[in-house]
């Protein structure tokens, strides 16, 4: 059995956060389906209209930030939409090069259709969770959301945050003890006899009796 084979047999869908956000957005759409169709427009259509709603003359560059539909996509969407006479597109009087959205009547009558379908899936999805973790669930749903292709950029602010609390004192460190130096013989003062070894005074011992037996 090679490595890949290994691979593909151990991967776990119930762990795959891909397949489970991709379920969760199938749930999310089947709800608000009905809704939108009812109202005549897309899912992605419903986001476009929100979006220009909220902010009147929105620039379509601003849109692709605001929706997450990337500039090609949102540039034909943009441009049947006008056909169908959901919005509106004038050139920006800020900038020649863009292009100022509104929303016309038919869009607008179509937003407020599709609107409490989409509303009603929304609180489905968050009411599956604990009220402790919906807004928890919706701040990390925005951070996947705006995070770029290679991952989640580092924080710029480098600096060590608090101390954790409920965490034991660090122990101090420990000191030495300076060793104790040896304590060096102190040399014989000129005034105090030198030892005298012991085969000396044997000698001189022997050499008294000499002199006293002669």
């Amino acid at each position: 059995m090679t490595d890949k084979t290994m691979g593909a047999g151990m991967f776990s869908l119930e762990s795959s956060a891909s397949h489970l956000l991709h379920r969760a957005q199938q749930a999310a759409a089947s709800r608000s389906a009905e809704a939108l169709k009812m109202a005549g427009i897309t899912l992605r259509q419903f986001s476009v209209l929100a979006a220009v709603s909220r902010d009147e003359g929105v620039s379509q560059s601003q849109l692709v930030s605001m929706t997450g539909i990337d500039r090609s996509t949102l540039a034909d969407m943009a441009a049947r939409m006008e056909e169908a006479r959901l919005i509106k597109r004038v050139a920006s009087p800020t900038d020649a090069r863009a292009k100022s959205i509104t929303l016309l009547a038919a869009g607008r009558r179509a937003l407020e259709k599709a609107m409490p379908g989409v509303a009603e899936a929304d609180h489905a999805m968050l009411d599956a969770l604990p009220k402790t973790r919906r807004e928890g669930f919706l701040k990390a749903l925005a951070m996947l959301a705006d995070a770029p292709a290679g991952g989640m950029p580092e924080e710029e602010d480098s600096a060590p945050g608090p101390a954790p609390e409920n965490l034991p004192a660090p122990k101090p460190a420990k000191l030495k003890a300076p060793k104790a130096k040896a304590a060096r013989p102190k040399a014989a003062s000129a005034a105090e006899p030198a030892a005298v070894k012991p085969k000396k005074k044997k000698k001189a011992a022997k050499k008294a009796k000499k002199k006293k037996s002669a």
